[in-house]
């Protein structure tokens, strides 16, 4: 089975081999824990490291921005249980405040006393 070998035959089983030898030593660069890189390739990569930087920014911005929004809604939080208890407790001291026997007890220096008789009703007609 001797047969004459063309050219292109030649040049497909060598870059096969060419391919697989790259990648046999890109795998043991890395094994090696060489990682020298060509400016060449850095600068080819440059857009895509620029995406990725970005990205992070917009990360860490969003992680601090929810984590300030959450310490604002808590802050807030407890500002409107302080108000309610607040608001509670005066509303309690005006109802005691505002009973007839406490008013009368207020007004009595002032010479005002409390009536020991209901008011009467008086009515208007008139006659024409």
């Amino acid at each position: 089975m001797n047969r004459i070998i063309k050219e292109d035959e030649t040049k497909e089983k060598v870059s096969v081999d060419s391919e697989s030898r790259n990648f046999t030593d890109t795998v043991k660069r890395f094994a090696d824990f060489d990682f020298r890189i060509k400016p060449e390739q850095v600068m080819s990569q440059m857009p895509f490291l620029a995406y990725l930087f970005l990205l992070l920014m917009l990360f860490i911005y969003n992680s601090h921005r929810s984590e300030k929004i959450i310490r604002e809604a808590d802050r807030l939080q407890q500002e409107v249980k302080d108000l309610r208890s607040e608001y509670i407790s005066e509303l309690s001291q005006l109802m005691g405040e505002s009973k007839q026997s406490t008013v009368a007890k207020k007004l009595s220096p002032f010479g005002i006393k409390e009536l020991k008789t209901p008011p009467s009703k008086i009515t208007y007609r008139d006659e024409q």
